[in-house]
């Protein structure tokens, strides 16, 4: 018998209902969606508002000032970013390229910072969007530093789900191949991508550690393919991974053996 909803897991499906074709959302949405009444999602929604987490508008609900709040709180001292903003201006200038920062936060993957190079670069996955697991070259880089259990666990439930186990098997469909990619990606350092999440563009990533050699994200440098940067490849894949290795070291850690 599978255990009720958590209170928590309930605020975070109401969060799930928003998106970019839905900014706002009505109590009877949120009744439906959660399977309870309309005086129990009216509770919910009052209390998230008392918080600041939700906001009513006309009759509907938005999200609310606390959540901006937060991003501030981020952007402001999230400490991967204050290690790496100054480095990955520096690197956008001088190769005139879109720079990317992506955490991870447990199995998701998000773009927290973007830098705009010369040429503003189009993408799918922008700043705050959750990325796919098992496409692009930020993917491909938490994947490879993840712990090998974990990773176990990732494959093995993506491999069941049809809305991953595609992506996925592009990389190996055994576990045998999949982890045989991934401990090359580990031991070359970097991974290059193209045409993975948005046509004609490439990227090009290295791996952040934290404290205790911990994976906490990527470094990505990407550029449309028609509009190449004039450095070569090899010499843009040296300037990501020397950028990263410096945002590590300004964490306090240094890549593992």
């Amino acid at each position: 018998m599978s255990k009720p909803p958590s209170v928590i897991g309930r605020v975070i499906d109401i969060f799930n209902l928003f998106g970019p074709d839905r900014p706002l959302v009505s109590v009877e949405e949120i009744a439906r969606a959660l399977d309870i009444s309309v005086p129990s999602a009216y509770r919910y929604t009052s209390e998230l508002s008392s918080a600041g987490l939700l906001s009513r508008a006309g009759g509907l609900y938005r999200l609310g000032p606390k959540i901006i709040e937060l991003e501030y709180m981020i952007q402001s001292y999230d400490p991967v970013l204050r290690a790496g903003r100054e480095l990955m201006d520096g690197l956008s200038a001088y190769t005139q390229c879109n720079v990317l920062l992506c955490n991870v936060y447990d199995q998701n993957i998000v773009n927290v910072l973007h830098l705009t190079g010369k040429t503003q670069v189009e993408i799918s996955y922008t700043k705050g969007m959750r990325m796919p697991l098992f496409r692009g070259a930020q993917a491909h880089i938490v994947l490879a530093h993840m712990d090998r259990r974990k990773l176990k666990r990732i494959f093995d439930s993506a491999l069941k789900d049809p809305e991953t186990s595609r992506d996925l098997q592009r990389i190996g469909s055994t576990w045998s191949e999949f982890s045989a990619e991934m401990r090359k990606i580990r031991r070359d350092g970097f991974y290059v991508s193209r045409d993975q999440l948005d046509p004609g563009v490439t990227g090009i990533a290295a791996p952040v550690f934290g404290e205790n050699s911990e994976i906490m994200g990527s470094l990505v440098l990407i550029y449309k393919i028609d509009r190449a940067p004039s450095l070569t490849e090899e010499a843009l894949i040296g300037l990501v991974v020397q950028t990263a290795t410096e945002i590590s070291r300004r964490l306090g850690t240094s890549a593992p053996e």
